[in-house]
């Protein structure tokens, strides 16, 4: 999250984030929705990722979609295909689920990621709009 945060200070994390965290992934280990994968090297985590399955509103044709919300890699072992990896081994769990879709988010400031994500076959599809509301304005 530090790089994300160096990139674009709206990733600034909660006081106490770490606790929250480990509940979210407590949690998320007992929903078969939901998945956690880690790379090790020598014993030592090195990566992750964390990906659910999520439900469209029932007036679009696609019901469920795969959605990696976090997928990340030391920085000494990028470019070692610990990423290409974790993803193929991401790509297995949500199509052995039934699942033709996989979204994600990815920072425009990210081009290590937002190439990853490329060159793995993943397309532009929705773009994030974000407007801080100024606090001169009358509630």
């Amino acid at each position: 999250m530090a790089y994300h945060l160096s990139l674009d200070p709206r990733f600034e994390l909660a006081i106490g984030n770490d606790a929250a965290y480990e509940e979210y992934l407590r949690s998320s280990l007992e929903n078969y929705d939901m998945a956690v994968f880690v790379a090790e090297t020598e014993g030592r985590i090195v990566g992750y990722t964390n990906a659910m399955i999520l439900n469209n509103p029932p007036v679009f044709a696609l019901g469920r979609y795969g959605f990696i919300s976090e997928m990340a890699v030391e920085t000494a072992c990028q470019r070692g295909g610990i990423g290409r990896q974790m993803w193929e081994h991401t790509r297995r769990w949500f199509k052995r689920r039934g699942i033709e879709v996989i979204q994600l988010n990815v920072s425009p400031q990210n081009q290590k990621g937002y190439s990853f994500w490329k060159k793995v076959g993943c397309r532009e599809f929705l773009t994030i709009m974000w407007h801080d509301i100024p606090r001169s304005i009358d509630s």
